[in-house]
């Protein structure tokens, strides 16, 4: 068979959902209950995919080769790649996707000779039935449908895969959230009790919340990613808080060209109520970039740039409504909004 970029990469997305197919078979029917298995969501598990193109490989250099030969390198090949797969999960994201530890001769619960032994006759299988079957199938479809499958799928994983990194990156203990929470308590009270910045709940701003839901909800979030990559904290809760300080409803009034104004507006009237350090100044006024044409100044002033962006656009694509926006009373009081309860995006 041909080997190029596009069969490298169509093997990998098939054999990720025959192995995410038969992984669910096996494991719904061991445990007599429908089972998702692995770290992402979505049908598809990278292991099999990988361990098919090594397969493939090992096939075309193993032919002729004896039988005992055949046995160890697919031996070596299939355990190597569920230990690898097993070790990472667990220590990039804690994650245990599988556990040998009741089996006999395992190793730290990643491998044991058991289902090392399946893997061996698996191999077998594919080199037999299942990879003749493939080429045939790889041979009958056009590059176009390959190529239309192949950005399906990894589109889909990609997705699944920056989601699942940034609930891990962003998880936090009981205790975590707790102490994050009066971290950010401490910092944003005072604003929000003043009344230049209370007001800003009189004013609607994006589909179904008010101003002063989103600088709070942007700031939660801001703070949650300035703490967890070692930034200014303070600095993140208090220029998010006053990114969007202006008094009129945007949608229908205010000055022409809002979008590469308001920056300048709302740092002219954070002035007035408080002082302001040079990072926090760049952080409401860059907020809007690229609109400021000068990029943020600071790793700070960037992740509330990329948080606004996040939350304005979510607000918008949201399919439900908010229907009722967080109160401004309790807001004040605690930031005892729901987003601050959960601490999560």
């Amino acid at each position: 068979m041909k080997t190029d970029i596009l069969n490298i990469f169509f093997s990998f997305s098939l054999f990720s959902i025959l192995g995410w197919m038969l992984e669910v078979f096996y494991r719904s029917v061991r445990d007599k209950r429908l089972v998702n298995p692995g770290l992402l969501a979505g049908p598809y598990l990278p292991l099999y995919g990988a361990g098919a193109l090594v397969l493939i490989v090992a096939v075309s250099w193993l032919q002729g080769s004896p039988v005992i030969m055949k046995v160890l390198a697919y031996l070596v090949i299939t355990t190597t790649l569920e230990f690898g797969s097993g070790f990472m999960a667990k220590y990039f994201f804690n994650a245990t996707l599988w556990d040998y530890s009741d089996q006999s001769f395992n190793y730290k619960g990643h491998i044991c000779l058991k289902f090392s032994i399946y893997w061996v006759l698996l191999a077998f299988v594919f080199e037999s039935f299942i990879l003749p079957l493939y080429q045939q199938l790889v041979m009958s479809l056009s590059a176009p449908i390959q190529w239309f499958f192949v950005g399906m799928v990894f589109s889909l994983m990609l997705i699944d895969f920056i989601v699942v990194s940034m609930r891990h990156f962003l998880h936090m203990t009981p205790e975590e959230k707790k102490q994050l929470k009066a971290q950010f308590n401490k910092t944003a009270k005072p604003l929000l009790e003043l009344p230049e910045v209370a007001s800003l709940a009189q004013y609607k701003h994006h589909r179904g919340k008010t101003r002063l839901d989103h600088v709070t909800e942007v700031a939660q979030l801001s703070f949650l990613w300035g703490q967890r990559l070692s930034l200014n904290g303070e600095a993140i809760i208090r220029g998010a808080l006053l990114h969007d300080l202006f008094y009129y409803d945007w949608l229908r009034e205010g000055p022409r060209f809002h979008g590469f104004r308001h920056h300048n507006i709302a740092l002219k009237n954070a002035r007035k109520i408080t002082r302001l350090s040079k990072k926090e100044e760049d952080i409401i006024k860059k907020h809007m970039w690229p609109l400021t044409v000068v990029p943020p100044r600071s790793m700070e002033s960037w992740i509330v740039s990329l948080v606004d962006t996040f939350c304005s656009t979510r607000d918008y694509l949201s399919i439900e409504n908010n229907a009722k926006s967080a109160k401004t009373d309790a807001v004040q009081a605690g930031i005892e909004t729901e987003d601050t309860k959960k601490w999560t995006i």
